[in-house]
């Protein structure tokens, strides 16, 4: 049986290789990121030129650290389609122009055919009051959108 496609946000490679949080939201997030990364290989797990972009800004130590840990992942392919479709999303105002790149996550796993999109972005990608227009929009124009899921809560939905 194949293994369930499951494309990384940069957040969740963030909290995988921040410094230990000393405050409690964030060292929780940080541990079930840990939890998870330790399962990954449940998945075929991807990301895309976005994330590899994400990952790599900031504290010269930091990205390092971030670009290491995704090397164990399948970099898919920047495509035309995937473009075309964030473009879509944006011009739609369901992702704002000023988070273009979270209008990229979403096209990029839905046109590689991502099951799952793992993030801590609640605020664009994560956001319940957005999550059924943008699933919506995308199969509109063709695509299957990706069940956009935590760390935790794909554990929770692949243990059921």
């Amino acid at each position: 049986m194949a293994k369930k496609r499951v494309y990384v946000e940069s957040s969740v490679i963030s909290y995988l290789t921040a410094r230990p949080a000393k405050d409690g939201l964030n060292k929780i997030r940080q541990q079930l990121t840990a939890m998870w990364w330790a399962r990954r290989h449940e998945w075929e797990c991807v990301v895309s030129p976005t994330v590899m972009l994400e990952i790599a800004r900031g504290d010269p130590g930091a990205a390092a650290r971030r670009l290491e840990k995704a090397q164990s992942l399948i970099e898919v392919p920047a495509t035309t389609e995937a473009d075309l479709l964030a473009k879509w999303l944006l011009s739609h105002d369901l992702v704002p122009e000023s988070v273009r790149a979270d209008a990229m996550h979403l096209a990029m796993a839905a046109v590689h055919g991502a099951r799952y999109l793992l993030t801590w972005n609640q605020k664009h990608l994560d956001n319940p009051g957005l999550r059924s227009r943008v699933e919506r929009m995308i199969r509109r124009q063709g695509w299957e959108p990706a069940t956009v899921f935590t760390p935790d809560r794909l554990l929770l939905e692949e243990s059921s």
